[in-house]
């Protein structure tokens, strides 16, 4: 045994503090009671209080925030670095113990590695003093024998009481089965602990021990010279210093030849049928058993596009491999989906994204659909599935025989449905005092479009989706005006009232990105009387305000 690292900190916690509801104030109060238990580990000291919490305008106040501790009469205050304060709830607190001092020491064996946590903990659940502290051992040992990270709790004589073996990803609240970081006493070393500034280059200098110490014995028992498994100890999404770098190391050591998980993948929170569970149940190299769960072939473009990939997003990338036929076109499709990763298959839904490059590939041609997904975002692909749901068999027949290019397919699937759906109306502004927003400025001419026709022609030339606005604009809710310079639309404006809503430019660029343009749109809406209410202008104080810091 060699001990490679050490680090103590002695005020992990100086008060602890456990509600005994949910602390919330019953709707039309202003104020209420609640019961607490307060701990002042410096001294010992614990009592039972009741205190009063407040609404106000920067939410709820209360006033055991800052108290003077009956036993030692120090003064103590929440929210800053010289007390660290620890809030629990009793119905969401998982311990009745709870450390405010902690000692961790790094020890290397012959088969694994061990990080020994020993810590001092308060009674919680003591109405009285909590002067008899009570001392707790706790183990993360990585067994590079088993290639498995098991958590020991120990109990009288270093016994262990509990052994959980360590799930490197998040899990969701029902799944009761699996053990991961935040069910460990390391994750005490939060954000409100003690572990700023001067701590937190200790704890970094003994994570840095770590690793080098893992790297090594990982590279010995896979016989080869393994990637660093190192990362950067976070606070950050509530997570301990330690929530990520040893979920990580976990990872590492069952898949040596993986590349680091990032914190996104951690988070993940995958559910029982999901195939990445099955990552953890095999004991092969990382890109075989992708290649095996997933049913990938073995090629080496896709190898290293698997290699890159989030585990979390394999899934993806298997649905969208047999879309296309082409070896290099498949290459590009899935490189898009890397690339838009965040978007798509997230917050907006994949099979409409796929949906709408099968149909471009059925009617247009492969290469049609691989220059649209190139030259467009997600959102335009998306939509062109969509609008070709809305066409009747001929205008289908018609969008298959037209001659047009790959870049025009969504502004003329929109144009069909338009036509197909809406004849041409002569927009009835119902007063002339509608018309005064017309006029010129500088070298802009502001315009209103006379006819829904006008209107749509108006969406396509901006590649925008005005002309969606019809029926809007036809019951006057909101005003669409363009901006015109040498006879093409630069700007596209949303007026609702007398308030400038939207102002775009081309393919839905906020005017901010033009200087010229959005001066002019400034002195238009002034001589108009507009007030503007949208993020997509640069205001004349924001203007100011960058000139005089430049």
């Amino acid at each position: 045994m060699r001990i490679i690292s050490q680090y103590r900190n002695n005020r992990l916690f100086e008060v602890v503090r456990v509600f005994y509801n949910n602390g919330e104030l019953i709707p039309g109060a202003q104020y209420c009671d609640q019961e607490c238990l307060q701990v002042h580990t410096a001294c010992g000291h614990a009592f039972h209080c009741r205190w009063r919490f407040q609404r106000s305008i920067r939410g709820l106040s209360d006033e055991g925030s800052a108290y003077t501790c009956p036993k030692c009469g120090k003064r103590l205050w929440k929210g800053t670095y010289d007390t660290p304060w620890l809030d629990l709830s009793e119905s969401g607190r998982k311990r009745v113990l709870v450390p405010y001092r902690i000692e961790l020491e790094a020890k290397e064996y012959k088969n694994y590695l061990d990080i020994c946590a020993e810590t001092l903990n308060a009674d919680i659940e003591s109405p009285i003093d909590v002067s008899v502290h009570t001392v707790k051992k706790y183990t993360l040992r990585f067994d590079f024998k088993s290639r498995e990270a098991v958590y020991l709790e120990h109990g009288a004589r270093g016994r262990a009481v509990l052994t959980q073996t360590l799930w490197p990803l998040n899990r969701i609240a029902s799944d009761k089965t699996k053990f991961c970081m935040k069910d460990t006493v390391f994750h005490y070393l939060n954000a409100e602990s003690n572990i700023h500034h001067t701590e937190r280059n200790l704890i970094n200098s003994f994570f840095k021990d770590v690793v080098r110490c893992f790297n090594q014995k990982l590279s010995d028992a896979a016989g080869y010279t393994v990637k660093s498994a190192y990362m950067p100890t976070s606070l950050q999404d509530g997570h301990s210093v330690f929530d990520y770098c040893f979920s990580n190391l976990a990872w590492r050591l069952h898949y040596p030849d993986a590349r680091n998980l990032t914190t996104e993948e951690i988070r993940m929170c995958p559910y029982a049928d999901d195939p990445v569970m099955r990552l953890f149940d095999e004991r092969k190299p990382y890109l075989q058993t992708a290649r095996e769960i997933y049913r990938f072939p073995d090629m080496p473009g896709l190898n290293a596009r698997l290699v890159k990939c989030p585990i979390n997003f394999l899934n993806v990338i298997r649905t969208a491999w047999p879309i296309l036929h082409e070896t290099d076109n498949k290459y590009k499709l899935l490189d898009a989906l890397l690339q838009k990763r965040y978007d798509i298959g997230f917050y907006h839904s994949l099979d409409s994204y796929l949906r709408s490059l099968r149909i471009v590939k059925h009617t247009r041609g492969e290469a049609a659909a691989v220059r649209l997904m190139e030259r467009e975002n997600d959102y335009i692909v998306r939509d062109c599935g969509h609008m070709w749901d809305l066409l009747t068999p001929q205008n289908k027949r018609i969008f298959i025989n037209a001659k047009i290019r790959s870049r025009d397919i969504h502004d003329y699937l929109v144009h069909l449905v338009d036509r197909q759906q809406h004849a041409n109306v002569r927009i009835k502004y119902k007063s002339l005092r509608d018309f005064p927003l017309t006029g010129k400025v500088d070298d802009l001419i502001f315009s209103l479009p006379p006819d829904t026709e006008q209107l749509a022609n108006l969406g396509r030339a901006m590649h925008n989706c005005v002309g969606t606005y019809r029926d809007r604009v036809l019951s006057d809710k909101v005003r669409i005006i363009a901006a015109f310079k040498n006879r093409k639309p630069v700007v596209c404006i949303e007026i609702r009232g007398t308030k400038v809503a939207q102002a775009k430019l081309v393919n839905n660029q906020p005017v901010r990105e033009d200087a010229e343009l959005n001066r002019a749109l400034i002195s238009w809406a002034k001589s108009r009387k507009l007030t503007i209410e949208t993020n997509d202008v640069q205001t004349e104080r924001e203007v100011a305000g960058i000139a005089a810091a430049v």
